[in-house]
């Protein structure tokens, strides 16, 4: 291989190197909106890609023993460009088609379907390179090269996919980038070999490639974390992250100023006691902060992950900060890690675009970080996501609160949980009411929690979430069938 065919081969590997990442980093959110990013969905994707790189090196090193050829791998990548083009075409329809089945076998479809091929044809490039690069039986070297090369090449596509792709482009325009990147090198290489009239012909399908459609949404946009959708439905908008299945926020009753949804019961600790300072975690577009904010006298310190909801939430859930009011954004359990505060209330709602809670948002250790942020007459209101008695789920969350809180309560019919740093029973809560002269609205509010809680205690000190063993999301979808 003379030295301007050299050079074009470390070129190519740097390329396939890179787009694997690319690739491999945006399926983790095209699958998101349908199966969620949990840890199956994770390991999934990462095992596929692993499985399609074992056999694109082995397919690579088998063949260049018996068909060696400079053209080859340009026609592989080609291959792998043409199948990517058709994936890119028909990956929403793919996705809506095999979205009802489980996770766990829903995702292994889609992921095989739409990245192994083209994966595996891309693995196939360092070891038939490797051969082709040998000089005077330099193995180690052409080895060393290619590999190193290949493996810088990933590198930088993870990097630009992870800090610049995603996060300023969005999956697809990513995607694109992948397909055109394997294109211009494909092509090179042809032209070189003489076969550079098939470039006209990849041209011409990149110019079918459909446009994204955004029907049905009144914003979309990718941030670091989330793909990000609002949506109008019943005159009111939703916010609706990764997933379609449910909201994370929604705009307040222009008349009531109540969301009427679940996060009205997290009023209920406010007309208990008269808090000076409030502390939300997963603030999500606002709808909490915006609602406590309008009935109530607190300063309120809301903990939001993701910049870019809080920016949603200014311009469509009216997210206002007035005086007494500020947002962090920081992960919650890093967030109360540094919390020097002491708080009066403390909502916790924190998703990770999912239906299940961060594991680490669950465990026995971040309620002990959440009762060392509480003031001694100190309450906290959680929403807990598919609250039933009968399920494990449930046991082992009410379990694990309850080690740390001993005085709680659940109100099933709006899966919420109020726990209480001091003593207080239902009687108790029931005068503190009576003596309030509340809002209407707040007062329906009111009695129809104390009409319905129920204390709850802890069952077993063994099944509870702990920092090193928290199967949250196991749970989650065995309580919901998935």
């Amino acid at each position: 291989m003379d030295f301007k065919s050299r050079e074009l081969a470390y070129l190519t590997c740097f390329t396939t190197g890179f787009a694997i990442l690319v690739l491999e980093l945006i399926s983790f959110r095209l699958l998101a909106p349908y199966f969620g990013t949990s840890i199956y969905v994770s390991g999934i994707i990462i095992n596929t890609v692993l499985l399609a790189l074992a056999a694109g090196y082995f397919a690579g090193g088998y063949v260049v023993d018996r068909l060696k050829s400079e053209k080859l791998p340009y026609l592989v990548i080609l291959g792998s460009c043409i199948y990517l083009i058709v994936i890119f075409s028909v990956y929403p329809l793919l996705l809506n088609m095999i979205s009802f089945r489980s996770v766990i076998i829903g995702s292994s479809i889609a992921i095989v379907a739409m990245f192994f091929v083209p994966t595996a044809l891309l693995a196939f490039i360092p070891p038939y390179l490797i051969k082709l690069l040998l000089i005077k039986r330099m193995v180690g070297k052409a080895s060393g090269e290619i590999f190193s090369l290949s493996t810088l090449g990933s590198i930088a596509g993870g990097i630009m996919t992870t800090f610049i792709f995603i996060p300023y482009l969005g999956s697809r325009t990513s995607f694109l980038i992948a397909i055109g990147l394997l294109l211009v090198i494909s092509t090179i290489g042809l032209i070189k070999f003489n076969k550079g009239s098939l470039f006209l012909i990849l041209a011409f399908l990149i110019l079918l490639l459909p446009p994204e459609k955004t029907t049905g949404y009144v914003y979309k946009t990718e941030s670091e974390y989330n793909i990000i959708k609002v949506v109008e439905e019943g005159g009111r908008l939703q916010l609706r992250l990764n997933h379609d299945y449910s909201y994370h926020s929604i705009t307040l009753d222009p008349e009531t100023h109540l969301s009427n949804a679940y996060y009205d019961y997290y009023l209920f600790p406010q007309m208990l006691i008269n808090a000076e300072e409030t502390l939300i975690l997963g603030n999500g577009a606002g709808t909490s902060m915006m609602e406590t904010d309008y009935f109530f006298d607190t300063n309120i310190d809301g903990v939001e992950i993701d910049p870019m909801v809080t920016e949603v939430g200014n311009a469509y859930f009216g997210l206002r900060l007035n005086e007494g009011l500020s947002i962090f954004h920081q992960d919650a359990r890093v967030f109360l890690n540094q919390n020097k505060k002491k708080y009066d209330i403390v909502y916790i709602d924190v998703y990770s675009g999912e239906p299940h809670v961060p594991f680490h948002i669950a465990t026995v250790e971040f309620f002990e970080l959440v009762n060392r942020s509480l003031n001694d007459d100190g309450i906290v209101a959680i929403n807990v996501p598919y609250y039933s008695p009968n399920t494990e789920l449930s046991e082992y969350y009410t379990n694990t609160i309850t080690t740390v809180f001993p005085n709680s309560y659940v109100f099933e019919k709006k899966h919420m949980l109020y726990s209480f740093k001091a003593d207080i029973d239902k009687e108790a809560m029931s005068k503190i009411i009576e003596g309030k002269i509340l809002h209407a609205n707040l007062e329906a509010i009111a009695k129809e929690v104390l009409a319905e809680i129920k204390e709850i205690s802890q069952e077993s000190s063994e099944k509870v979430f702990s920092d090193d063993h928290a199967p949250v999301e196991v749970m989650t979808f065995k309580s919901f069938g998935r």
